[in-house]
């Protein structure tokens, strides 16, 4: 399955893993669809009629989430073929950008359930922004993004640096706060290379929200930079005015609005009411993400209760 408008941003990635799952005498067929709502049609009619074995998401987190959410609350698992600019998903679980590796762990890969979480009635599986970020994503150009990949991001970001922080409501399981950046995540990685919070991770079936209260710009730009140096996974190192817990319920921009990214791509605008209690989906991932998410302890000191 791939978005029919997006173009192929990596397209020996894509052949190269084509022609190792033939070579193995997989039978492949490709889906398109122009939007995500038509893709996720598209998976939830393959699994009624009962045809393949598994889908493939050809893409980035976006095209991941439309194909996830149709085969929600199904037995047919989804495989990724990273082809987007991100790809935390990719990251998440540590799968290399490399043809024969993606095709192994479509052909091989173990079976992972990941709970999803849901935004408005909506679902989704990795990650949720409100404010500043989707600020960022709202002034993204897509055609320069295919083209600069990561670096499409800087103009945006100090654009919306320089216009300064906007302030909006969030309330977390009954506790209340004004935020001008907040990120609800499922995900241990934010944009693919920063941690974000250590006691999320797909297939650990927490949501955790990451509360910023950035009044000023040079604190904007200090939750940023403690951002890409790790310091805000870590209690010991995060900057005041971040608050990291788990969330069973959430709710953002009820009375101020607030614009919202949902894993990667412009989500609109507030209200918004998030739950961690979506659909499942089983995903294909390496088996050593599989190993080490069983061996990865907990640890409670690193959010808020």
């Amino acid at each position: 399955m791939f978005n029919a408008t997006a173009g192929v941003a990596l397209p020996r990635l894509l052949d190269g893993v084509l022609a190792a799952l033939r070579a193995a005498e997989a039978e492949v067929f490709q889906v398109p669809a122009r939007s995500a709502r038509e893709a996720s049609d598209r998976v939830r009619e393959l699994t009624r009629q009962d045809v393949c074995d598994a889908v493939i998401a050809a893409g980035g987190d976006g095209t991941f989430r439309a194909v996830a959410s149709g085969a929600a609350g199904t037995t047919l698992p989804v495989g990724i073929i990273p082809l987007g600019t991100g790809n935390v998903l990719a990251h998440e679980i540590a799968l290399r950008k490399r043809a024969r590796t993606v095709a192994d762990v479509l052909l091989s890969g173990h079976e992972l359930g990941v709970r999803g979480g849901l935004v408005n009635g909506e679902p989704f599986f990795l990650m949720i922004g409100a404010g500043f970020d989707a600020r960022v994503v709202s002034k993204l150009d897509y055609q320069t993004k295919r083209i600069l990949g990561r670096a499409a991001y800087v103009y945006p970001v100090l654009k919306t640096l320089a216009e300064g922080p906007r302030t909006f409501d969030v309330e977390i399981d009954g506790r209340r706060f004004d935020a001008s950046w907040t990120v609800l995540s499922f995900a241990r990685r934010y944009a693919s290379m920063f941690e974000l919070v250590q006691d999320a991770g797909v297939g650990r079936d927490r949501l955790m929200a990451v509360v910023m209260e950035a009044g000023t710009r040079r604190a904007t730009a200090n939750h940023l930079v403690s951002l890409a140096l790790g310091w805000l996974a870590r209690p010991e190192t995060r900057p005041a005015g971040v608050h990291v817990l788990p969330v069973n319920v959430a709710r953002i921009g009820r009375l101020s609005t607030a614009q919202i990214e949902i894993d990667g791509d412009a989500g609109g605008v507030s209200p918004v009411e998030i739950s961690a209690s979506g659909p499942s989906v089983r995903i294909l991932v390496p088996a050593r993400y599989v190993a080490d998410l069983t061996n990865r302890p907990a640890n409670r000191l690193a959010y808020e209760s």
